[in-house]
């Protein structure tokens, strides 16, 4: 019993400095990379993988000893340290992020071989895990090179299209980068047609929110719309994108960065193709009133009060007098309290340009 017990104790005592040794490690080449001494850092990481028995943190400190590595150039010692991790295989994230920047490396050599070894490995990568945000990456790579190589896009739009009949990535979050990827060469070949077909694909296939290009795929098929004649097919899309707008439970509501976008073009198709000054009014209203982070709300008052004048001067000054108070630093805060002069009541009292405002 005496000798399980020292037996044992050995075994704690032994796991407990691995353990030490991993963290101390880890923390050492942090400060070292914090302070740029990278070559430092990378040797920290390193001793901290020798120090642990755990493979998940082996991948870490060789990962983090690798991006030390590719700090002060040293392409050999990155590609040494990275090897095990990404043949290891892990599901977790450092396994497809090691095998990305192994790609990457590949893609820097002059050795031919190393290139096409490097897009393989990317292509794999796609389409081994395409569920992870190292896929995305690779995917960048990959396109960035076929585009060098064929600025025209037909390379680019013909890997693309056969990536998208692939199940496993159709069944992937990768699915509507392909797609949104696809969509953007094919636009800027020049053909309408096929372009306004390829952002409604993006559109039709993955339902909001999880397409995180929904925003893009709507804004760039109305302009399409509105550039074929269509300007109202252009707002009825518009309209579509903008219905899944949801409040949120404090102020304002959960909005993708281009829905002030939309809202935007919806007013400019409004009051410049359907000559409708009334809806066009209200829409840029909206922006402002709709889309409160927006950096285009000030714009927005001073194009709906331009527009309000043609009919009611006095709505014209409300709008100035909201423009004034609420942005009086911005240029149209300043040009609004100019406007105010000729109204009743002239500017507001008080109302002034300080910091901040």
């Amino acid at each position: 019993m005496a000798r399980l017990a020292t037996t044992l104790g050995f075994v704690v005592t032994g796991c407990g400095a691995g353990v030490n040794g991993y963290r101390a490690g880890l923390a050492e080449g942090d400060r070292a990379y914090s302070a740029g001494r990278y070559r430092e850092a990378a040797q920290a990481y390193e001793r901290a993988a020798l120090s642990t028995g755990a493979a998940r943190d082996q991948d870490d400190a060789r990962y983090r000893a690798a991006m030390a590595c590719r700090r002060v150039g040293d392409r050999e010692c990155a590609q040494r340290l990275l090897a095990p991790v990404a043949a290891r295989g892990s599901a977790w994230d450092h396994g497809p992020r090691a095998r990305l920047e192994l790609a990457s490396l590949g893609l820097e050599s002059a050795s031919p071989e190393q290139v096409v070894a490097a897009h393989r490995a990317l292509a794999t990568l796609i389409e081994d895990a395409p569920d992870t945000g190292p896929a995305r990456g690779a995917l960048r790579l990959r396109l960035r090179a076929l585009d060098a190589r064929d600025p025209a896009g037909a390379a680019s739009v013909a890997w693309l299209e056969s990536l998208a009949r692939d199940p496993r990535i159709r069944r992937s979050i990768l699915f509507e980068s392909v797609l949104a990827e696809r969509a953007t060469r094919v636009a800027a070949a020049g053909d309408g047609a096929a372009a306004e077909a390829a952002w409604a694909e993006v559109i039709a296939s993955v339902p909001y929110p999880q397409n995180s290009h929904w925003d893009d795929g709507h804004l760039a098929l109305a302009r399409l719309q509105r550039a074929g004649g269509r300007p109202r097919e252009a707002l009825a899309t518009l309209s579509r994108m903008l219905s899944v707008r949801e409040a949120s439970w404090g102020n304002g509501s959960y909005a993708a960065p281009r829905f002030d976008d939309g809202a935007w073009l919806q007013a400019e198709i409004l009051r410049d193709d359907l000559r409708d000054v009334s809806q066009a009014a209200d829409a840029y209203h909206r922006v402002y009133a709709e889309h409160v982070t927006s950096l285009r709300r000030d714009d927005a008052l001073w194009e709906e009060a331009a527009l309000r004048r043609r009919s009611d001067p006095q709505a014209a000054c409300r709008v100035w007098r909201t423009l004034a108070q609420e942005f009086p630093c911005r240029r149209f805060g300043a040009r609004a309290r100019a406007e105010l002069v000729a109204c009743d009541g002239g500017a507001p009292a008080g109302v002034g340009c300080a910091r901040g405002g």
